[in-house]
């Protein structure tokens, strides 16, 4: 029996050492596979991270920051490959036609300056002279010598701006020798070129409203700058004076959007985000621009980015209208506005699919490049010959782009950049070919994106509106600063003047104050109204091109 026992007992050491040999094997293999199930898991976060960057690439929406371009020597590769597929010898000669000087244009276009320093013209600017003697002459007060000549050099210079305290003294006089009564004291009446009531110039409230509502400076913000000045104006008082403001200048941009509809052939109009300040967050609100093409520009507000939106504010309006592809104009179209649609959205269109598939893409940007540069020739050209003069010019070009999409549209990937802008081209393309009825049809509607990027910029600083109002405020000012720009003139210059004439100018012709008519308005005003709007201490100041001139 011990015998046996010990037999039994070697098998079970023995299987027992099989068992902690295999263990051990097991265990070395446990650990080799999860090095590399760790190495694996590495390689899927390396992969993840390509895959996120490459999704950023070609997403939807890129880096708002980053540019549409596209290097010219890839454009004209790209053109030439398309001119070699060109079977008709007429297409092909009006492609490979230089696009032809404009009559009003010298020729010389715009020359990119090839470093040095810039120079700055000083016209216009006061002028400081310090005039310097050499010591040695200074020294013998100039006996035995003669002046010649001098060597004149120029530098800019800077001085801090300053309030000016205006203060208006209306001297009080007694009829002799009638004695202090009130039938016989006379006081000198309140100048009209003075507010009442107010204890700001007109020309500090211009200046409140330029900081704000065209370089985007909240007016808290003013407020630390005004103490640099060396007088604190609070933005509560800043506030109160935008107000009165608005009371007066809602009426002249009122009228300028009742002439928008009424006089304008086309209207180019788009809208971004309007964050209004609500309990518990923000409301988002719409800010549509509305750029007539009888200089003016108009700003509006709405609760809601719809349909029946755009109907109110378009009321009554049948010409044409230049915006992108949303739904929400189909309602205008169906009612007989006629659609006019933007190739710079084309091109964006385009502008993505170089990142998936670039050799197509580049075909395509070759050909919407060469309309751009016919239709900036064509603008110098006048109306009614434009027309006709663009037509000649574009219509061969956008016949090979039709016959470019038709083969290429099946090589496409069906879920790609490409084929969405074949897409957006086949069912946007009678309102992209539409600029060829009228020469006065812009080819793009990058001016209404232009005119909303202050209000995306300044959402920067001040991240939303405080309410309802402060969005009323900025369609009315912002709407007389941009139509400024657009008539040439200085936006402060204009909006001092104006705020000086409103409360003096009848209600029936206020739309004479709009910036399109202003410099028609001052060059007709009497000494009355001249005196109002170039007060004596003005005057005494105003650089040169003040008002009218501006």
């Amino acid at each position: 029996m011990g015998t046996l026992f010990c037999i039994h007992c070697a098998k079970k050491d023995a299987a027992l050492t099989a068992l902690k040999t295999r263990s051990a094997a097991l265990e070395t293999e446990l650990e080799a596979t999860k090095q590399q199930l760790d190495e694996m898991t590495k390689l899927c976060e390396l992969q993840a991270g390509d895959i996120k960057r490459y999704k950023k690439l070609i997403d939807d929406k890129p880096d708002r920051n980053q540019p549409e371009r596209v290097s010219e020597d890839q454009l004209q590769l790209a053109f030439e490959r398309i001119i070699s597929g060109v079977t008709s010898p007429s297409a092909k000669e009006a492609l490979e036609s230089e696009i032809p000087t404009a009559a009003n244009d010298d020729g010389a276009g715009k020359r990119k300056r090839k470093g040095g320093r810039r120079k700055l013209s000083f016209e216009g600017l006061p002028v400081v002279e310090q005039r310097y003697v050499p010591p040695e002459v200074e020294a013998c007060g100039g006996d035995g010598w003669e002046r010649i000549g001098e060597e004149v050099s120029q530098r800019l210079g800077f001085r801090r701006a300053q309030f000016t305290c205006i203060r208006v003294i209306r001297e009080t006089w007694v009829k002799k020798p009638s004695g202090l009564s009130a039938a016989n004291i006379a006081t000198a009446p309140l100048p009209d070129w003075v507010w009442p009531r107010t204890m700001a110039d007109p020309s500090v409230i211009a200046e409140v409203i330029m900081g704000k509502y065209d370089y985007s400076i909240p007016l808290n913000r003013q407020e630390r700058m005004t103490k640099g000045r060396g007088f604190v104006i609070p933005r509560s008082t800043q506030s109160d004076w935008l107000d009165a403001s608005y009371g007066y200048l809602r009426h002249i941009v009122d009228a300028m959007r009742a002439e928008t509809i009424a006089r304008s052939q086309c209207i180019a109009t788009d809208a971004t985000g309007a964050p209004v300040r609500a309990k518990g967050g923000c409301n988002r609100w719409h800010v549509f621009v509305f750029i007539g093409d009888i200089e003016h520009v108009t700003f509006n507000v709405s609760r809601s980015h719809t349909s029946k939106a755009i109907a109110q504010m378009l009321d009554g309006y049948g010409g044409a209208l230049l915006a992108d592809a949303s739904k929400i104009y189909e309602a205008m179209y169906r009612g007989g506005v006629v659609a006019v649609a933007c190739w710079a959205h084309l091109r964006r269109y385009f502008w993505k699919a170089t990142l998936t598939e670039p050799m197509f893409a580049l075909e395509a940007l070759a050909l919407i490049n060469r309309l751009f540069k016919i239709a900036q020739a064509a603008k110098s050209v006048p109306m009614p010959d434009r027309t006709q003069w663009r037509r000649d010019r574009a219509q061969p070009v956008l016949n090979v782009l039709d016959g470019w999409v038709e083969r290429n549209r099946d090589k496409a990937d069906e879920r790609g950049k490409l084929s969405a802008a074949l897409t957006y081209y086949k069912n946007q393309r009678a309102a992209l070919h539409r600029f060829l009825d009228n020469g006065a049809l812009e080819i793009d509607n990058n001016a209404s994106e232009r005119e909303l990027r202050n209000l995306v910029l300044g959402r920067h600083n001040w991240k939303h509106f405080e309410n309802k109002t402060g969005l009323r405020w900025y369609a009315t000012f912002r709407s007389l600063i941009a139509s400024a720009h657009v008539s040439g003139l200085n936006p402060h210059h204009y909006l001092e003047g104006v705020l000086r004439l409103v409360p003096h100018w009848p209600k029936r012709r206020v739309l004479e104050l709009a910036p399109k008519y202003w410099r028609r308005t001052v060059e007709g005003l009497d000494d009355h109204h001249r005196a109002i709007i170039e007060p004596p201490w003005r005057r005494a100041t105003a650089p040169p091109g003040d008002y009218a001139a501006a």
